[in-house]
């Protein structure tokens, strides 16, 4: 069985002739591989441009720094490998950020174990959810009258009306 993942769901702000159903985004919560490979291809795919930038000017910031203090090969790999693990970790993070940024707005979160289901579930659910409640199931009119409350006893809960009587007595 796949693993199960939740899938955020964004929309697309209101325009003209655009069909709201397909400008949905599905964005999983989970660790992209392809981030973590080349992350400026991952940024690039997604339209990111304001990530992609600040991911070049940091990696020539850190490249730079690394140069600098004079680290040995080895040392600014193992560097760069974790930098690029934080890049894999968090991309799907930037992801919803820059759609936030655009307009889109969160309709919420859907667990599935690809992005098809998650679809399916989501506008199952939410068909379900837009459909009219079903109609009462009427029978006949109830030969008996309904209980009606005693008139003089006003009970909420097991605790009586307070009596009056005077504080202290018994």
């Amino acid at each position: 069985m796949a693993a199960l993942k939740s899938f955020t769901i964004h929309s697309a702000p209101e325009q003209a002739g655009r069909d709201p159903d397909g400008a949905l985004r599905f964005v999983p919560d989970s660790f992209s591989v392809v981030a973590f490979v080349a992350p400026w291809a991952y940024f690039l795919w997604h339209r990111m441009w304001l990530v992609t930038l600040a991911y070049v000017v940091a990696v020539a910031i850190l490249i730079a720094a690394l140069l600098f203090a004079g680290f040995a090969m080895p040392v600014r790999v193992g560097i760069a490998f974790v930098f690029n693990l934080l890049i894999g970790l968090e991309a799907t993070n930037l992801r919803r950020w820059t759609l936030g940024r655009r307009g889109f707005r969160d309709e919420g979160v859907v667990v599935a174990s690809t992005r098809d289901e998650a679809e399916r579930r989501y506008f199952s659910e939410r068909a379900s959810a837009l459909a009219p409640p079903p109609a009462t199931l009427g029978g006949p009119p109830s030969v008996f009258a309904a209980p009606s409350a005693p008139a003089g006893d006003h009970v909420i809960g097991l605790f009586p009306e307070a009596e009056s009587r005077p504080r202290g007595t018994r």
